[in-house]
């Protein structure tokens, strides 16, 4: 009986086989077809998702167009919205276009930005943000052998030393400020050029996107010859809703109200900032460009450059 058993078991696993193995090769048209209805389905109902249009610029690795996903910030920002319901769209402009189209309403949001009372009148911010930016500063190690003892941007009169930055960073203000002599050129490829050949003393970016402009401007090397400072600030950094745009405030609530939830207070403990900041604690006054490029201030923005820095 076992024979028997074996015999009639095996043309029937392998003829269960071959209709598994056919479906898979498209060799057996009911469930090939099957399969194809399934996915026309799940295509069709991806369509039918609203859409979300994002107005970005670039600011590498943060956002970018020359990365998976296009960079560390715009993936969270789609893992946040494809987890609400929504399909995202990113239209990379100019940073100061980035932030007034989306005032205009041409664009439902934009991020990423910090907190300033300026755009809190012009723009509406969410509870949460999406990340955190620290400021530090950057020396040639030959020049300061024994490092900076630099913790914010009033440390460095006393110390003598000259800055350089970008046009409409957020530490121009500070510089005009407390007084500080600064030269200002016009893009961060020139201000590593500018601080390498030691016609400066320190360049103030967040942490890694300096890193990263420095081994693309100055080679992978360099970073041997560069020291940091303590971070001179931290920054919240979050995505900004049109006012004028018909989705803005819908979106705004909606993502709060995600983040309200288990599944969204899991995203952002993964990011590092899963705390509610904007609306319940304004964030600090200075026009800061959170992560390091962003027209900081309203004024800022007509000033050379303006254009073509990242807008947070």
């Amino acid at each position: 009986m076992g024979k028997r058993r074996t015999g009639i078991v095996l043309p029937v696993l392998a003829l269960m086989m071959q209709i598994v193995w056919g479906a898979v090769c498209g060799m057996v048209p009911g469930l090939t077809g099957a399969v194809a209805q399934e996915v026309g389905k799940t295509t069709e109902a991806s369509a039918q998702k609203p859409e979300v249009l994002f107005a970005v610029g670039e600011w590498p690795p943060m956002i970018t167009e020359n990365a998976a996903g296009y960079g560390i910030h715009t993936k969270r920002v789609t893992e946040v919205f494809e987890a609400m319901g929504y399909r995202v769209r990113y239209v990379f402009v100019p940073w100061r276009r980035a932030y007034e189209q989306t005032i205009a309403g041409q664009y439902a949001a934009t991020f990423s930005w910090i907190w300033t009372d300026e755009r809190a009148a012009e723009v509406l911010y969410p509870r949460y943000p999406i990340a955190r930016a620290r400021q530090i500063g950057f020396y040639r190690k030959d020049r300061f052998p024994v490092g900076l003892d630099v913790n914010a941007i009033a440390d460095i009169a006393p110390l003598g030393l000259r800055p350089v930055g970008v046009a409409s960073y957020w530490y121009e203000v500070e510089f005009r400020r407390l007084g500080i002599q600064a030269d200002i050129v016009t893009s961060s490829e020139a201000a590593w050029r500018f601080l390498d050949a030691g016609r400066a003393d320190i360049y103030f970016d967040e942490k890694d996107v300096g890193l990263m402009d420095m081994a693309r401007v100055l080679g992978e090397d360099a970073v041997k010859r560069y020291g940091i400072t303590d971070p001179v600030q931290s920054d919240t950094m979050f995505i900004l809703f049109s006012r004028d745009h018909p989705q803005g405030k819908v979106l705004r609530d909606a993502f709060d109200g995600f983040l309200d939830t288990p599944e969204g207070r899991a995203m952002c403990r993964g990011w590092g900032v899963c705390e509610q900041t904007a609306s319940a604690t304004p964030g600090p006054k200075m026009t800061v460009n959170g992560q390091g490029r962003v027209p900081g201030n309203p004024s800022g923005a007509d000033q050379v450059g303006a254009d073509q820095v990242g807008g947070f």
